[in-house]
C-alpha cells in the first residue's frame, strides 16, 4: 500500500511540473522521467515510459531519454526503445541504431520496429538484412518497420529490390508491398507471379489477392498457368477470383474475365476453366456451357468440371440438363455428380431451399453411385427433414453406410438436433447398431448425451 501511494504521489508530481513556466520546468520534468525509467518498480517505469511518449518535447529531451538506454536491463531497454519509437523524434535514431548490436533478441527487435517511426531511407540496408534474419522476431520487426516507414522513396526502392534480390528476400519484399497497399507498384508484384521460385509466385498471387485491381486480370492469368497444378494452382485461382469480386456487377465481372481470357493462347485457355468456375455468375455459365456441350469431347469434360466448381447453385440447372441429355455414360456421370455438388453448396440459399434441391437430385438419380452422392451431400442442408429424407436408406445395405455418415453429421448441428431429440436419439440408436465405424458410434453416443464433438484435424 505504501509503495502504491508513493507511485501515486510521484505521478501527481509529474503532472504538476509542466504547469511551471520556463526551462527549469522542462529540465525538472526530464529529470523526474529519467528517475522513473531507472526505477525497478514496473508501475513507476510504465509511468515514465508514457511520459517519454507524450511529454517534454524537443530533440534535447529526446536525447536525454535515449542516453538512459545503456543503463537499463534488457527488458527496460526494449520498453524504452519502443517508447522512443512512439515518440517519433528522429533525434533518438543514433542511440536506437546502437541497440541493433545488442545480444538480446527483444532489444534488437524493438530497435528495428522503432526505425519504422524514426528511421530514414539510409536504414533500408539493415532492415532488408533483418528481413531474412535467423531470428523470427527480427524478421517480423523489420517487416513492421518497412510497413510503417514514411519515406516517400521507400516503396519504389522496395519494388526495385524485389526484382533482383534472392528468392527469400524477394518474397518478403512483396509481402511488404502488399502490407503497404502499394498499388502503384503492382507491375513489380505481377512480374513475380511468373517467378522461377514457387514460393515467390505464391506470395505474389496472395499480394494481388489483397490489393490487385480488375485492370490487372489479364496480366494475372500467366501466373495462374505458371503455377504448379495442385495447391499452388488452386491458390492462384482463388486470388484471381478475389480480384474479380471487386467488380460489383455480375455481368461486368464475367465480361471482364472473358476479355482477359482472350489474351491467352487458345491452346492454354481450357486450363483456366476451373478459374471461371471459382468466379461464377450467370454471364459465365453460358460461356462455359457452350464448351461443355460442344463437339470436342475433351473440352466437354473441362467445361463440366468448371460448372461443378461454381461457388453457388446457379449452374445446377445447366448441369442437370447436360446430364439428362447425355448419351455417353461418362458424361452423364460427371455432369450429375457436379450437379449434386453445386446443389449442396452452403451459399446464400436457406437450408430448406438446399433440401429441395437434394430431393430433386434424389428423384433424378439413376444409379447407386448417384444416389450415394445425393445421400452424402444432403448433410449440408441443416434441417430435420434432411434426416427424415435419408433415414429410410438405413434399411438398404448398399446405401446404409452413407446414410449413417450423413445422419451423424446432421446430428452434429445442435440447432436441429436438440428440438427433435427423441427422434434423433432413435435414429442414432439405429446408426450405432448398423455401422462398424468406431468414430461414428462415438459421435452418435455423444450427441445422444447432449455432448459436443471436436472434429479431428
Amino acid at each position: 500500500m505504501f509503495r502504491r501511494s508513493v507511485s501515486f504521489l510521484m505521478l501527481l508530481a509529474l503532472c504538476a511540473i509542466p504547469r511551471i513556466a520556463g526551462a527549469d520546468a522542462s529540465s525538472d520534468l526530464v529529470e523526474q522521467i529519467v528517475k522513473l525509467l531507472s526505477n525497478p518498480d514496473r508501475e513507476f517505469r510504465a509511468a515514465g515510459l508514457e511520459k517519454v511518449r507524450t511529454s517534454a518535447k524537443g530533440a534535447a529531451q529526446t536525447q536525454a531519454f535515449a542516453a538512459q538506454l545503456p543503463k537499463l536491463d534488457d527488458s527496460a531497454r526494449a520498453a524504452l526503445i519502443t517508447a522512443l519509437g512512439d515518440r517519433g523524434d528522429a533525434a533518438a535514431r543514433p542511440a536506437v541504431l546502437e541497440q541493433l548490436g545488442s545480444t538480446n533478441e527483444d532489444v534488437r527487435a524493438a530497435a528495428l520496429v522503432a526505425l519504422g517511426e524514426i528511421g530514414s531511407a539510409s536504414d533500408l540496408a539493415v532492415l532488408l538484412k533483418s528481413l531474412t534474419s535467423a531470428s523470427g522476431a527480427e524478421q517480423q520487426a523489420a517487416r513492421i518497420a518497412l510497413t510503417r516507414m514514411r519515406d516517400a522513396t521507400l516503396v519504389k526502392t522496395i519494388a526495385a529490390e524485389s526484382k533482383s534480390a534472392g528468392p527469400q528476400l524477394r518474397g518478403k519484399l512483396i509481402e511488404v508491398l502488399a502490407a503497404r497497399r502499394a498499388t502503384g507498384e503492382l507491375d513489380a508484384i505481377i512480374a513475380a507471379t511468373t517467378d522461377s521460385d514457387g514460393g515467390v509466385r505464391t506470395i505474389a498471387m496472395n499480394a494481388l489477392g489483397q490489393i490487385g485491381k480488375p485492370d490487372q486480370l489479364a496480366a494475372m492469368l500467366p501466373g495462374v498457368l505458371k503455377a504448379e497444378k495442385g495447391r499452388e494452382r488452386d491458390n492462384a485461382e482463388r486470388n484471381v477470383a478475389e480480384v474479380c469480386k471487386r467488380i460489383d456487377n455480375e455481368d461486368q465481372r464475367g465480361a471482364a474475365l472473358i476479355s482477359a481470357l482472350g489474351t491467352i493462347d487458345a491452346g492454354q485457355r481450357d486450363e483456366l476453366m476451373p478459374l471461371i468456375g471459382r468466379v461464377g455468375g450467370r454471364r459465365l455459365i453460358k460461356f462455359v456451357a457452350d464448351i461443355a456441350t460442344g463437339d470436342d469431347a475433351s473440352r466437354r469434360s473441362v467445361g463440366i468440371d468448371a460448372l461443378g466448381k461454381w461457388p453457388d447453385a446457379s449452374s445446377a440447372d445447366t448441369l442437370l440438363e447436360i446430364a439428362s441429355k447425355a448419351k455417353d455414360a461418362a458424361v452423364r456421370r460427371q455432369a450429375f455428380l457436379a450437379f449434386v455438388k453445386v446443389c449442396a453448396n452452403r451459399d446464400d440459399r436457406n437450408d430448406q431451399q438446399r433440401l429441395e434441391r437434394m430431393k430433386q437430385a434424389l428423384k433424378e438419380a439413376r444409379t447407386t453411385e448417384e444416389k450415394i452422392a445425393v445421400i452424402n451431400r444432403t448433410r449440408t442442408a441443416y434441417d430435420v427433414e434432411s434426416m427424415r429424407l435419408v433415414r429410410p436408406f438405413l434399411d438398404q445395405p448398399e446405401y446404409c453406410q452413407a446414410a449413417c455418415e450423413t445422419i451423424v453429421e446432421l446430428a452434429h448441428q445442435r440447432q436441429i438436433r436438440d428440438p427433435n431429440k427423441a427422434e434423433f436419439d432413435s435414429v442414432l440408436d439405429q446408426v450405432i447398431k448398423l455401422t462398424d465405424n468406431k468414430e461414428l458410434i462415438e459421435r452418435a453416443n455423444r450427441y445422444k448425451r447432449g455432448e459436443t464433438w471436436e472434429r479431428k484435424r
